[in-house]
């Protein structure tokens, strides 16, 4: 079978999440693995992917706090920086993103001039813009019988545009007003002061708060990974298949699982076929993994994860996804 490119970096931990009895003297356990799978983004940006991109932070007079200290530059500058990271990470542009360029500009937006200036000193044919990022920190002293800690409220706008060097248009825009919480928690022996020392700055907190902004941002225009758990099961007869895992052979797994699919034993076939099911998918098989999900049910419905069929089927439409963007 094909290797996956839309599933990697599998590491095994075993951890008992439920208990079945296949015979008097043999128990069924769960064990689970770490994948990043490939998933889609959720706006389609028509970019070709054999072409060169410039990121750049347009430098304007704006004030990020309430209190008129301006952190501007380097919320910005963050921002360009970590969206440029965040895209370099994703299959569809890791080689084609340049350094990130800072303009200085008394005006909203970029000038045909700021524009060519960048054609000129990069050759890029598209340009990511980050041209405005407000914010401003609330911080909300929490007590409560449960919790104990200040949360740091972060509301915030983003403006980003991209641009088609070669004609000076503008082919996308996006303005994102959201909030990132985030908290710390107050220890029980130490006094008010001392947590009030703990808490983040106005620029430790601008540094967190743009790497959270801008994976949101490029995660919305290009494909990027994410972890996630599979579960499938073990019993005495299907050890071997374990030590197979956790060198990443799935293909050699599934020999172990593919002499119990038809086992008398209605359980055992039935977590056999399951466990097929996962490795197809492992491999980027996905239709077939459907199928083995029909085959656990006709063995035996309590082992049939209707959740697992519908992310089985959402990863197919994922993958025709992906692949219109990187073809």
């Amino acid at each position: 079978m094909k290797k996956n490119m839309f599933v990697r970096h599998i590491t095994l931990f075993t951890a008992v999440m439920s208990l079945f009895l296949v015979t008097s003297c043999e128990s069924v356990k769960y064990s689970s693995t770490k994948v990043q799978t490939l998933i889609p983004p959720a706006r389609i940006i028509n970019l070709p992917d054999t072409v060169n991109i410039a990121v750049a932070a347009v430098l304007n007079t704006y004030y990020l706090f309430d209190t008129g200290k301006s952190l501007d530059s380097l919320a910005i500058t963050g921002v360009a920086m970590a969206i440029k990271n965040n895209l370099e990470k994703s299959p569809k542009y890791s080689a084609y993103i340049f350094p990130v360029y800072t303009i200085n500009s008394e005006e909203k937006g970029l000038t045909e001039e700021n524009i060519r200036d960048i054609k000129e000193n990069s050759g890029a044919n598209y340009l990511i813009a980050v041209e405005e990022f407000k914010t401003s920190f609330n911080r909300q002293r929490v007590r409560t019988a449960r919790e104990n800690c200040v949360r740091i409220v972060t509301p915030h706008s983003l403006t980003v545009k991209i641009y088609d060097i070669d004609k000076f248009t503008v082919i996308d825009e996006r303005e994102i007003i959201d909030t990132v919480t985030f908290q710390v928690d107050a220890y029980a022996w130490e006094t008010e002061d001392e947590l009030i020392d703990r808490l983040p700055d106005d620029k430790a907190s601008v540094a967190y708060l743009v790497k959270e902004v801008a994976k949101s941002y490029a995660e919305e225009i290009s494909p990027f990974w994410k972890e996630e758990t599979r579960f499938y099961y073990i019993a005495d007869n299907l050890v071997r298949a374990e030590y197979h895992i956790d060198g990443g052979d799935w293909a050699k797994a599934m020999d172990v699982w593919m002499k119990y699919v038809n086992d008398e034993n209605r359980d055992l076939a039935a977590i056999s076929c399951f466990n097929m099911a996962v490795g197809c998918e492992m491999l980027g098989e996905y239709e077939l993994a459907l199928k083995w999900m029909d085959n656990v049910k006709r063995k035996n419905v309590i082992y049939y994860w209707e959740e697992y069929k519908n992310m089985l089927e959402k990863r197919i439409v994922d993958k025709a996804i992906i692949d219109s963007l990187m073809n």
